[in-house]
């Protein structure tokens, strides 16, 4: 199998309603799809969702140099078995530094198109058979009004749904909380989120009023850098802290280890390298002791998405699968349909097993998508 072709996508989806916690809102998606071909007119599909407050990296970043650089790399690379792929792919993740939103795309894309011409789902490179299918995590954001908190969290108890998060950081968290535990019941555990909205102090103050509830944790209380402030918060509350805006990379989670700063690490896919990346992550939470939670981005198109399934059906630390198929509630429209997965097992028989509508892509999409061939030139 030769890569003989990589085509980039700028698509941009609007989302159904606007998605809103302490600091930010957006009303639509923007991603980079990558599409990798072989000389057997296979295509794989991978998706880059860069966040800049994540790691750094942008749209424009993406399609003016981090993608290109790494197109020069790939293109005309040939694999003869899929144990090529995964060393390749680990060899590379190396060197992607904090450009973690494009590893993880072209990464998706590689196993996508390997999986098909070498008939092995993409979740094998996370190197444990599938488990049980992970049961979905609901997010409640700023979106759904104080005022019509009972009515959704009645709407949701009669859904089952056992895993719920609850956005913080406003001056009338109290309020949502009671409403949200009286509607949902005493037994129900709420994971709390301030994305990075508090000092040390105001989260340890806020968190102190709070602990009447059953709290699970608290993700990201303070700011992404302020690892000091993360590690007060630990000591003076009664519930794990968990780390999202701060982990990325292999060195900062170990810095939040070091700085004794987090319980729990947030895996998300796209933020931390697609699977290399995130497990590795979860191989120093579980040499160091730390909890694992799986995460997804808002935004998420179902390339990310199905990924993510695959990769928390594999690694048992994994409770939950947080956001999972909220692409199909929050976008206009997806571009991808689930294909080629086992219906008793919801896994993939070969690659990610999707199915992107080529047509979706041309109506969301932003601008001339750009194509590179391989003309025998190896960068």
């Amino acid at each position: 199998m030769r890569i003989d072709s990589i085509r980039l996508h700028h698509i941009g989806i609007p989302f159904k309603t606007t998605f809103k916690h302490a600091l930010h809102q957006r009303q639509k998606t923007e991603a980079v799809i990558v599409a990798i071909r072989c000389p057997e007119r296979l295509v794989g599909f991978g998706e880059i969702l860069p966040r800049s407050y994540l790691t750094g990296e942008t749209i424009g970043g993406v399609l003016e140099t981090e993608a290109p650089r790494r197109v020069r790399r790939w293109l005309g690379r040939s694999f003869s078995r899929k144990q090529e792929v995964f060393d390749f792919l680990k060899s590379e993740l190396e060197g992607a530094g904090r450009s973690l939103a494009t590893f993880a795309g072209f990464e998706l894309a590689l196993l996508d198109l390997a999986g098909q011409k070498f008939r092995f789902p993409a979740g094998e490179m996370v190197g444990h058979p599938p488990g049980r299918e992970l049961e979905p995590g609901v997010v409640i954001d700023f979106n759904i009004p104080t005022e019509e908190l009972r009515e959704y969290g009645l709407r949701l108890r009669l859904t089952g749904k056992r895993h719920v998060k609850v956005k913080v950081g406003r001056s009338d968290d109290l309020r949502r909380l009671e409403i949200i535990s009286a509607t949902l019941g005493s037994e129900t555990s709420l994971r709390l989120d301030a994305n990075g909205a508090w000092s040390a102090q105001e989260a340890i103050e806020s968190l102190a009023e709070m602990s009447r509830f059953k709290i699970q944790s608290i993700e990201q209380p303070v700011p992404a850098s302020d690892l000091e402030g993360m590690r007060q918060v630990r000591q003076n509350v009664g519930f794990p802290v968990m780390a999202d805006e701060s982990l990325c990379t292999l060195e900062d989670g170990q810095r939040l280890i070091d700085s004794e700063a987090a319980d729990i690490f947030n895996i998300r896919l796209g933020k931390c390298g697609g699977f290399s990346g995130a497990m590795r992550l979860v191989q120093l939470a579980r040499e160091n002791n730390l909890g694992c939670h799986l995460g997804s981005l808002v935004g998420e198109t179902g390339i990310l998405s199905y990924a993510a399934e695959d990769f928390g059906q594999r690694v048992e630390e994994f409770e939950c699968l947080e956001g999972k198929g909220q692409n199909k509630v929050l976008l206009e429209a997806d571009i991808v349909e689930p294909a080629r997965r086992n219906p008793e097992t919801n896994q993939s028989k070969s690659g990610l097993g999707i199915q992107v509508l080529e047509d979706r892509l041309k109506a969301f999409s932003v601008s001339e998508s750009v194509i590179f061939k391989d003309e025998g030139i190896r960068a």
